[in-house]
């Protein structure tokens, strides 16, 4: 089974098999370049016996901690190790071929102990392993196409909460080794637990009741009635204000008028349907659960030791990072309109879908949600067993939990924010679950309920009908789902940096204009291929990406009046660096030795003219190679 989920994967990203040592997923360099220099800096840290978690080789003087940021770090590991001999881009991509097989393969395994039916088991795989979300995230976000330990780890913890000892170990090692590929998978496998421990220890079903009373009903009614009528106002006279005495009310837009009649269009259907949950015990229940459940926890503490050391180090110092954002200016989540648009990256018309999404200002990557045709009527053929299938109910339930948290903390249609709240703007407030900011990514877990879900219509149909159905099915959603050709980007550095690495001196790096960025955005403009021609020169560098910046990094670089003027005249807003004067040639001359910085290279085409014109009058530099667009200096040491 491995090798035919192998096989599917080598096609359907084809070419990328035929350039592994050249090029790397992606339509241009980006974010998939973090991940080669993940790989780079652990086989140094490894040759080295370094801590992988602590780089000197990026934002230099001051160096890297990696806790929080997209270290990946066992995939690059078994690019250091197992995948040594192998370049770089190979052990990448190799690591990457590994990872969608074993989204298919891990799928299959949870879909096949829900079923024990083997073509419906393969199809949850197809659907898992080559949805939209993963062909998105494909395009640069390697540690999200690792998501095989999610339907792993669902499967191991039910098992050991059902009472197979074994399984608590693996279930706990299952979600250690998550904790090196991706933190978002790791709080996602944190939010099924719970999930996991309620559906087992209880049985749930619910039912309507009477209607509360009907004046309630409608006083309801009549708010929501009149919210509706105050947003009719402000759009059509745009804004106004009363005064009521010493009270004065004012409304310049909708979105809070938005928002509270969501939240009264809510509890107008909750008091008319009343909808009731009944909570009884559950026969299969095991009293060990408890027991496994701990063996897990201990298992994933230990195993994820380094990590959660360095995490506690960082928070002892205050450099824990997360995004600051309030209800209004949220992450996105998924937009709805994509739940009718075909996947933006379809082989065929893919090039149309991403155009009607460039149409509403919607983001391909994180605010896509098709789930496919063939998918979705599956989905809906199995609930047709709801009452009698309590796997059916067990996967409509995580579905549903991980789809509210995916719409984010407002629902978005065709671009716009309709104002609506859900449940989701709630988890701001929850430590940990909080820097996971990105809630469209929780679709991953909707794939895959939707694969077990669309598993168990087809293991019925191809039953009690013909398994030419099922193969039909199958057919259907690769033709849906389908992505090939991939698109692949070329790694190629200018022989300059070849030059760099030969240079006898030793010494960080500074490229200028000076390139800052994080997981948040750039704080100054950073062309990627910084890091990716450190894997040529391989010397350390000043600036560079980390998915979270430390904040005593960003203060030691204001602080330092040579590199807070490069970023000044490298495009840095004021906010990332306050404005100063440019230091004298002897403050520059002292800074470049104390900071230990040896090499300079200086991007013409992109300098501005008062950056040009500070390296090649202020600092005590001597060019030693030109390659028409790039001047390479050395720092002299006398006068």
């Amino acid at each position: 089974m491995a090798a035919g989920f192998a096989l599917l994967m080598l096609v359907w990203t084809y070419p990328l098999a035929w350039r592994l040592s050249t090029h790397l997923p992606g339509p241009h360099l980006g974010d998939n370049v973090q991940f080669l220099w993940n790989f780079w800096w652990m086989r140094h840290a490894v040759a080295a016996g370094r801590d992988f978690f602590v780089s000197p080789y990026q934002m230099a003087p001051a160096g890297a901690d990696l806790t929080l940021h997209t270290h990946t770090a066992l995939p690059a590991f078994l690019g250091a190790t197992l995948l040594g001999r192998f370049p770089i881009a190979a052990a990448v991509n190799l690591t990457t071929l590994a990872s969608l097989t074993l989204n298919g393969v891990c799928a299959y395994l949870l879909a096949w102990r829900v079923t024990r039916h083997r073509l419906a088991a393969i199809l949850a795989g197809v659907i898992f392993s080559t949805s939209p979300y993963i062909a998105a995230h494909l395009n640069g976000h390697f540690n999200l196409i690792g998501a095989w330990g999610i339907p792993l780890f669902a499967l191991t913890f039910i098992e050991a909460v059902r009472g197979r000892a074994a399984f608590a170990f693996l279930a706990g090692a299952v979600a250690a080794a998550t904790a090196y590929v991706d933190y978002y998978y790791v709080v996602y496998q944190l939010a099924l637990a719970p999930c996991v421990l309620l559906l087992e220890a209880r049985q749930w079903s619910w039912r309507m009741r009477a209607a509360f009373p009907r004046w309630l009903i409608a006083t309801v009614l009549i708010a929501l009635l009149l919210d509706a009528l105050l947003v009719g106002l402000v759009l059509a006279t745009g804004g106004f204000q009363v005064h009521l005495g010493s009270v004065r009310i004012s409304a310049r837009e909708t979105f809070n008028l938005r928002q509270i009649g969501g939240v009264l269009a809510v509890a107008a259907a909750f008091l008319y349907w009343r909808p009731a949950v009944s909570i009884g015990s559950s026969p299969a229940w095991r009293a060990t659960a408890w027991r496994h459940v701990t063996v897990a926890a201990v298992t994933f503490i230990v195993l994820t030791a380094p990590i959660l050391w360095h995490a506690t180090l960082i928070t002892l110092r205050g450099g824990y990072v997360t995004q600051q954002y309030v209800w209004r200016n949220a992450p996105v989540g998924i937009d709805l309109l994509t739940m009718i648009v075909p996947s933006p990256y379809h082989a065929v018309i893919g090039e149309w879908v991403r155009a009607i999404y460039a149409r509403f200002d919607i983001d391909a990557v994180e605010s896509g949600a098709w789930l496919g045709l063939v998918p979705l009527a599956l989905t809906v053929a199995a609930w047709r067993t709801w009452r009698t299938d309590p796997s059916v109910r067990y996967w409509t339930v995580i579905g549903a939990l991980f789809f509210v948290w995916a719409l984010g903390s407002h629902i978005h249609v065709a671009g716009e924010n309709t104002g609506f709240i859900t449940p989701a703007a709630l988890l701001r407030y929850v430590p940990v679950v909080s820097n996971a900011r990105m809630p469209s990514r929780a679709m991953v877990v909707v794939y895959l309920a939707v694969g077990v879900l669309a598993a168990l219509a087809i293991s019925r149909i191809a039953v009690t009908r013909r398994a030419a159905i099922a193969w039909m099915a199958l057919a259907l959603v690769l033709a849906d789902f389908v992505v090939t050709p991939f698109p692949t980007v070329p790694l190629t550095c200018p022989q300059i940096y070849t030059t760099l690495r030969e240079r006898p001196e030793s010494g960080a790096l500074v490229e200028l204009p000076l390139g800052l960025a994080d997981g948040f955005g750039d704080l100054s403009p950073l062309d990627r291929r910084t890091l990716m021609c450190q894997t040529v020169h391989e010397r350390p560098i000043v600036g560079g990406m980390l998915s979270r910046l430390p904040p005593d990094v960003l203060a030691r670089y204001r602080a330092d009046p040579l590199i807070s003027q490069w970023l000044l005249l490298s495009g840095a807003s004021q906010r990332a660096v306050p404005p100063a004067a440019a230091p004298a040639p002897a403050v520059a001359a002292r800074a470049m030795a104390t900071d230990g910085i040896a090499f300079v290279m200086l991007n013409r085409t992109t300098a501005s003219p008062a950056l040009r014109l500070f390296v090649e009058r202020d600092l005590p530099l001597t060019p030693i190679a030109d390659d028409g667009e790039r001047t390479l200096y050395v720092r002299r040491t006398s006068p």
